[in-house]
């Protein structure tokens, strides 16, 4: 997947997210990557932080739905609306939506920000 453009590089880590299968990571995640929105503990950091989100984020929901809604990209940074709808195991319902920006060196994410919207 080398030479990805940034908003391509997004596409495939939301698609891991909805798969829940982060197997590729390291085709479009950077050793150095940092993940500025950490989960709880601080900073998330490299291809295996970012596959532990993907995990932790899948297992959490008996089913879930995610989807892009706007991407643009204008350089090394691409910008998306993600929509996040499921249901957790404990019967919660969840539909939200996050706002992020991923920089992108070398067609792989090298860092990320995020925020519900």
């Amino acid at each position: 997947m080398e030479g990805l453009s940034a908003t391509e590089v997004v596409e495939v880590m939301v698609a891991m997210f909805a798969s829940g299968d982060p197997s590729e990571a390291a085709t479009v995640v950077a050793d150095d990557y940092l993940d500025h929105q950490g989960v709880g503990a601080g900073a998330i950091r490299g291809v295996d932080g970012f596959a532990h989100v993907v995990r932790t984020n899948h297992a959490a929901y008996e089913h879930q739905e995610i989807s892009i809604e706007d991407l643009f990209g204008v350089a090394d940074r691409a910008v998306a609306r993600i929509s996040w709808r499921g249901r957790r195991h404990d019967g919660e319902k969840v539909d939200r939506e996050t706002i992020d920006i991923v920089r992108v060196a070398e067609g792989r994410a090298v860092e990320h920000w995020g925020a519900r919207a």
